[in-house]
């Protein structure tokens, strides 16, 4: 019987080994889990302490392919880097894969680490699971950095869109509920239309543009700085200045007198 209960021990000990891989980056230590969920397991890291931030990876990357990003972001935040289905080290069903259930998974996320709210920074396709959370749960999102997100095909180049016509997109009455500040970030060189990202600017009612110059898709790797930057300053205070607003304002100080 000892023989028995010592194996069952054993086996749980490397079953919470392996739920909690330890992780170090450039000194920085984190740690590796698994949430168990009805189609698989979601893998997750965590880094740091602060306000937590949730990073969502794009089509074919990971949270490993965000780790040289984390380090900065963990100087202030609680990071959580996230394997969507079928990504890193996360499994995957055999069902397809759908924006929506996407989504769900990662409130699922939330829930079970139980923060109140979280910043989010989603690229790619985390973007668009990012606007998704902005109206299906609003309560959760503190604030979003979206970087290359789209939420119509028509928005992307026509190489894209028989690659991403698998999934449903976001339809502009959606966005008008994303009652959360959320900044649209975009290379002026990406496979997102300017225009198309102009128009998610618009349909956000609390959105902020900044578009990157000589710059694709792939803004954390050649901007980093920048994206790093952008994400400091969008933690101040959400402001929509009004440039005739400022003009009226100039003007009346200006012509007073006369």
């Amino acid at each position: 019987m000892r023989k028995v209960i010592l194996i069952v021990i054993c086996l749980c000990a490397i079953i919470s080994i392996r739920a909690q891989e330890k992780i170090i980056l450039d000194g920085l230590e984190g740690k590796g889990y698994y949430l168990e969920t009805d189609w698989g397991k979601t893998y997750y890291e965590i880094y740091g302490e602060g306000q937590p931030l949730l990073i969502l990876n794009g089509n074919g990357g990971s949270s490993k392919s965000k780790r040289h990003m984390t380090k900065e972001f963990a100087q202030n935040h609680l990071v959580i880097a996230m394997d969507a289905r079928c990504h890193g080290n996360s499994t995957c069903p055999e069902s397809d894969l759908d924006y929506l259930e996407l989504a769900e998974d990662v409130y699922n996320l939330m829930e079970h680490l139980g923060h109140e709210k979280y910043a989010i920074w989603g690229h790619s396709d985390g973007g668009i699971l990012g606007l998704i959370l902005g109206y299906t749960h609003t309560d959760k999102i503190d604030r979003m950095l979206l970087s290359g997100a789209n939420a119509q095909l028509q928005g992307l180049e026509p190489e894209l869109i028989e690659i991403m016509s698998i999934f449903e997109r976001i339809k502009d009455p959606m966005m008008k509920k994303v009652s959360v500040p959320g900044m649209l970030l975009v290379g002026d060189r990406d496979a997102v239309y300017l225009d198309h990202t102009l128009d998610m600017f618009k349909a956000l009612p609390m959105a902020q543009l900044c578009v990157l110059p000589g710059t694709t898709h792939f803004i954390e790797n050649e901007k980093k700085e920048q994206l790093i930057y952008w994400f400091n300053e969008f933690e101040k205070p959400f402001k929509k200045p009004s440039t005739v607003e400022i003009a009226e304002q100039m003007a009346k100080v200006l012509f007073v007198d006369h």
